[in-house]
């Protein structure tokens, strides 16, 4: 084969590669996966200018900061979002190729190197570490890397050439080797194959030059140098470092390493790993005949085992696997990420023996055959990995949960989307963190590329936000459970919604609403006329009728709320109460509403009953994001208050409200005329509590939540 032959096959690998490393990468996976988001949450530490040793994102797991680290120069270069934050990766896994070929091509000839690049192309472990935003991607191309220049420093062909040692090399081994535990538990292993790939040398009297041994201490006090701010690290907080990972996955009897290590090769051979983030479930990283070769080609290393290039990749393989069998009991394709390389090597030695062995037999056109049936076998790879790629696994149910697959396909339509009418989302819940401490809100936000977009949030559930008054807007459940969970009082504001096709995302997921005339009717009848609201005022003892809306401090107007039954028993379901508001312009991000059921006080000197402060039941809450809400917006608000089975029947005023920050921090009521305040609650009239004996078997109309 002449060299320009070799280089058509290497660029259409390489464009092989890069077809099922990029096809489709904003859409698979569909979103991100909790280990993902961990580091993308690195990453913008890091481009704040926040860089240390390890992090914590509130998982209790420590990560080390050098795949964050590149990852913050690619997403400042291509910008953020699922492509950017990935684009890091995708390079990586290609570059990953590159070198894995130039490591075999030194040691194996062409050859085996173009069967190792045809593998690694097509693999699927190797496809899926290139579409995840994870340090995982990072340890196969610093393993080859490491590889290759153990090669070039003793100037390790298909034998270790005598040379008097390039000091640059010892020098870039050396930066390696220290900063092997920065990236990832699994990394771990390179210093230990590093140094007994020397011993080796040594023992099996390979022509090295005396300055090799001065190279190798310059090298071991590069490392060590390199090293020192993650030893200081590690032993400043074990507990989130790397080696504490490690004795925390530890075997914990002789049964368990077996069982491991039986798994740990199965892994490679016939099971796989089975987390979905990783793996097709039951699929093993080699398929049936490649493990065939693999295995071939391993026996061939162990009959040569005295010969450095064998040594070097036994050494890999065996590091791999001595870690997947260390971790745990059942095969981790992020444990035996330092295997990969040899791995993809070994079936290209098995191949070149298949062959030599044919033509020892009389077969002189062995290789041709091999070849040919290398070929097919790579066609057949090619489909089988594309089919369970965007078909097998990209189906799997685990897949979507795995990945926020909802949010994602939400936010890339928005990407997509040009701009138009405004957006309010719903996700629930509103506020609560997953296990790296965001919100669907953040996620959503680290998910899209477009900066800048408006979108009013609130929670599924309980809160609803119309933009500009009800005008035609686009309303979007952002979590699948949505259209289940939301009260009925809030849905049927939905119920002439006309559904917008959006791909990714189930119909319905994405309305067009247009209640703007709803609510100026609702405001005139509905709330203007029929719900009976009052003054609280600080001046005056009796309360007063107010006229809707009622304007608040900070930008804040009460526009009405839903009737309810004003008669029910103590205790049972609680009083649902559906409130509007409308916001005049800025809100702080902290503003709440209140609901409290208060006693009366008779005042002697008027007669009259005045609401008191001390509430016996009470809902102080807000289910929309108000720093994203608009002039003009309104929104809904569903409170529950839950009393107790021991509530003195009688009558009880409801008050409500909003504050800031807590509900000692009330918000002032304006006069409609004058704007000066007149207290810091408003009364919707009484409830009446009574026993049930005295409703005459009347049930209450509320429903519970």
């Amino acid at each position: 084969m002449n060299r320009r032959q070799e280089t058509f096959l290497i660029v259409g690998l390489l464009l092989l590669a890069a077809a099922l490393r990029v096809g489709d990468l904003t859409r698979l996976p569909p979103g991100f996966n909790t280990d993902e988001l961990a580091n993308i949450r690195m990453t913008e530490t890091i481009r704040q200018g926040h860089i240390a040793i390890h992090y914590q994102v509130g998982d209790g797991v420590g990560r080390a900061g050098l795949y964050p680290l590149g990852n913050a120069v690619a997403v400042t270069l291509v910008g953020d979002g699922v492509l950017g934050y990935r684009m890091f990766s995708v390079w990586v896994g290609l570059i990953f190729l590159a070198l894995v070929y130039a490591l075999a091509r030194r040691l194996f000839g062409t050859p085996v190197a173009l069967v190792a690049l045809g593998l690694g192309a097509v693999n699927l472990q190797a496809v899926l570490l290139a579409r995840t935003a994870a340090p995982e991607t990072l340890v196969p191309l610093y393993v080859t890397l490491a590889l290759l220049m153990l090669a070039r420093a003793f100037n390790l062909y298909r034998e270790v050439r005598f040379r008097i040692p390039d000091t640059l090399t010892f020098a870039l081994l050396g930066v390696l080797f220290g900063l092997s535990g920065y990236l990832q538990y699994s990394a771990l292993a390179l210093g230990p194959l590093g140094a007994l790939f020397f011993v080796h040398l040594l023992l099996t009297d390979q022509p090295l030059a005396r300055r090799v041994w001065r190279a190798m201490a310059f090298s071991i006090v590069l490392a060590t140098v390199v090293a020192v701010p993650y030893l200081i690290s590690t032993f400043r907080e074990p507990g989130t470092s790397e080696p504490h990972t490690l004795w925390l996955a530890r075997p914990h009897s002789a049964g368990d390493v077996i069982d491991g290590a039986l798994r740990a090769i199965g892994g490679v051979v016939w099971h796989g790993d089975a987390a979905i983030t990783r793996n097709l479930p039951q699929t093993p990283l080699l398929g049936p005949l490649l493990a065939v070769l693999l295995i071939i080609g391993v026996a061939e290393g162990l009959r040569r085992w005295r010969e450095p290039r064998y040594a070097l990749l036994l050494l890999a393989l065996a590091a791999g696997l001595l870690t997947d069998t260390w971790v745990r009991r059942e095969p981790s394709f992020a444990a035996n990420l330092v295997a990969l390389p040899a791995v993809l090597i070994f079936p290209g030695i098995g191949a070149a023996v298949l062959s030599r062995s044919l033509r020892g037999r009389g077969w002189p056109n062995a290789w041709q055959t091999v070849s040919l049936l290398l070929v097919v076998a790579l066609a057949a790879n090619t489909a089988i990995t594309a089919y369970r790629l965007f078909h097998s696994w990209r189906g799997q149910p685990e897949v979507a949960a795995a990945y926020n697959a909802h949010l994602g396909a939400a936010a890339a339509y928005l990407d997509r989307t040009p701009d138009g009418l405004p957006v309010s989302l719903c996700t629930h819940p509103l506020r609560g963190a997953n296990e790296v401490g965001l919100t669907a809100r953040q996620v959503l936000g680290l998910m899209m590329h477009r900066e800048g977009y408006e979108i009013r949030h609130s929670d599924c559930e309980t809160g609803l936000v119309f933009a500009n008054a009800g005008a035609p807007m686009r309303f979007i459940y952002g979590d699948e459970r949505g259209p289940e969970i939301m009260r009925p009082e809030l849905k049927a504001w939905l119920d002439e919604a006309t559904p917008i096709r959006a791909p990714g995302l189930p119909e319905g997921a994405v309305l067009r609403v247009d209640v703007e005339e709803r609510i100026m009717n609702a405001g005139g009848y509905a709330w203007g006329q029929l719900a009976e609201t009052y003054f609280v005022d600080e001046n005056e003892p009796a309360p007063t009728r107010a006229p809707l809306a009622i304007k608040l401090e900070q930008n804040l107007t009460f526009a009405g709320y839903d009737q309810f039954p004003r008669e029910r028993p103590p205790g049972g379901t609680p009083i649902v109460l559906v409130t509007y508001w409308r916001v005049d312009g800025p809100l702080p991000p902290d503003v709440g509403i209140f609901a409290h059921l208060v006693d009366y006080w008779d005042d002697p000197a008027t007669g009259q009953k005045v609401p008191l402060v001390e509430p016996w039941a009470e809902s102080n809450s807000l289910d929309v994001m108000a720093d994203t809400l608009h002039s003009r917006d309104f929104f809904a608000q569903v409170l529950y208050i839950y009393m107790r089975d021991d509530l003195r029947p009688g009558d009880y005023a409801l008050v409500i409200g909003a504050y800031q920050g807590n509900v000692f921090n009330r918000l002032g009521v304006l006069d409609p005329a004058t704007g000066a305040r007149r207290g810091d609650r408003l009364s919707l009239g009484t409830i009446t509590l009574k026993l049930p004996d005295e409703t005459d078997g009347a049930e209450s109309e509320d429903s519970s939540p």
